[in-house]
C-alpha cells in the first residue's frame, strides 16, 4: 500500500520537510475519520500535533462537538488537566494512546474508548513508537477547541514556549478566561488564581486573548499547514485496488 505524507508546515506555499508530518498507508483508519472534517487541517508544528474539528458546537447549539486529535509516537500530551463542568468522550481511531484518568493509566488501541467525568483529573499520552489518532466529544461544548486552535497558531507563529505552551503573560491571560472550563492539577488552583488576579491584567492590558479570532480562519490553515489532497488520495487507493 502506497503511503501518503501531508500535515507539513507550509513555508511560502512549500512543505517544510524538515518538520512534523502526517505518513500513513492510504487506507488507514486516520484519513478515512479525518475525511469527515467539516474543516481543515489543523497543526502544532512544536509539539507536532494534529486536530481537524469534525462537529463544530454551532451545529449542536453548544450541546456538544467533536475533534480529530493526531498525535506523534512519543507524544507526551497535555498536563494534567480538569474540566469543572463537562464530560469528554475519547475514542481510539489508529494505534495505541495512553489515557491517565484519576491517576489511573489505561492503555486503549483502535476502537476502545474512556469517559472522563466533569471535575476528573485528566491526561493522555502517546508511548508508542507509531503515530496515534483519537476522536473528543466534549459535551457540553467549552472554549478548549478555540484555545487549542490559538495554541496551534501560535506556534506557528513562534510565540509559545519550547513545549507548546503559552508565554506567561499570555498563559495568564489564558488560564483566567478558561478558568471556569479548564484548569491544571499544578500549580494548585487557589495559587494560579492569586497570579491571574496579578498578572492576567497585564497580560490584557498588551493586547493578549485567550482566543485569537484570526486562528479560526480557515485561510490561515489551509496556508500554514499541507492538507491532505484528496484526489491524489483517491487515485492512489484505486491504483493499489488494481
Amino acid at each position: 500500500m502506497d503511503r501518503i505524507v501531508f500535515g507539513r508546515t507550509l513555508v511560502d506555499g512549500t512543505p517544510d520537510d524538515s518538520g512534523p508530518r502526517i505518513e500513513v498507508d492510504s487506507d488507514c483508519p486516520t484519513l478515512a475519520k479525518l475525511r469527515e472534517a467539516t474543516g481543515p487541517l489543523r497543526s502544532n508544528p512544536v509539539t507536532g500535533e494534529w486536530g481537524a474539528g469534525l462537529v463544530s458546537a454551532d451545529e449542536t447549539d453548544g450541546e456538544y462537538s467533536i475533534s480529530l486529535g493526531i498525535v506523534p509516537a512519543g507524544a507526551g500530551g497535555p498536563d494534567e488537566h480538569v474540566h469543572p463542568n463537562c464530560a469528554e468522550r475519547f475514542v481510539v481511531v489508529e494505534g495505541e494512546v495512553v489515557f491517565s484518568v484519576d491517576g489511573e493509566d489505561r492503555t486503549l488501541t483502535a476502537g476502545n474508548g474512556v469517559t472522563v467525568s466533569p471535575g476528573t483529573p485528566h491526561t493522555f499520552r502517546n508511548d508508542s513508537d507509531s503515530l496515534a489518532s483519537f476522536t473528543v466529544e466534549i459535551r457540553p461544548s467549552d472554549q478548549t477547541r478555540g484555545v487549542i486552535t490559538t495554541l496551534f497558531g501560535l506556534a506557528h507563529e513562534g510565540t509559545v514556549r519550547d513545549d507548546g505552551q503559552p508565554k506567561f503573560l499570555r498563559g495568564m491571560v489564558l488560564a483566567d478566561s478558561t478558568a471556569e472550563d479548564t484548569y491544571f492539577t499544578s500549580p494548585p488552583r487557589p495559587v494560579m488564581k492569586v497570579l491571574t488576579t496579578i498578572f492576567a491584567p497585564i497580560g490584557r492590558a498588551l493586547g493578549y486573548r485567550a482566543i485569537e479570532p484570526k486562528y479560526a480562519e480557515e485561510s490561515f490553515w489551509r496556508e500554514h499547514v499541507e492538507q491532505p489532497d484528496w484526489d491524489e488520495i483517491d487515485a492512489t487507493r484505486s491504483t493499489a485496488d488494481d
